[in-house]
């Protein structure tokens, strides 16, 4: 049996292997957990299937870098990763004091200088739709604990 290397990806294989290793140990530390049922559902059921999907996409990563050419290395976005990662840390740090909504303006407005081809029409009307939608699900529906407007404004 001779294995065609022209067919190999390796970094969709390596990426495959690092989603397969995150999904294991995210599944042996979930273990601890009870599941519960789809209608009854314990503090472990979400986890597990979070997990259960990067399983899958490790393997789907898999099954592509065995049967896909290599990819050539472009340069690294710094720029871009830098943004995403500012939009996410601002979103985390921030959302005590400023509450859901303004961390969600805030997070997708910083995220959104990453896509050079973003306007600020479309930022804003990006930031505008996941603002209501984040207050529909998890302020009407869900009623989690986290307050959707600045608690200094007394409104929450």
């Amino acid at each position: 049996m001779t294995t065609d290397w022209a067919k190999l990806n390796p970094r969709d294989i390596a990426f495959g292997l690092l989603l397969l290793a995150i999904a294991a140990g995210g599944l042996y530390v979930n273990q601890d957990y009870e599941m519960g049922t789809a209608n009854r559902m314990g503090p472990g059921y979400i986890p597990m299937l979070v997990f259960s999907l990067i399983a899958l996409f490790g393997i789907a990563m898999l099954v592509t870098g065995f049967r896909s050419g290599p990819d050539p290395l472009e340069k690294w976005a710094w720029r871009e990763m830098g943004l995403v990662l500012s939009g996410m840390t601002a979103f985390g740090a921030l959302l005590d004091t400023l509450g859901l909504g303004l961390c969600v303006c805030l997070l997708v407005m910083i995220s959104s200088f990453a896509d050079r081809t973003q306007t600020v029409k479309g930022a804003l009307g990006l930031t505008v739709a996941l603002v209501i939608l984040c207050w529909v699900i998890f302020d009407r529906s869900l009623k989690i604990g986290i307050p959707f407007l600045p608690p200094i404004l007394g409104l929450g």
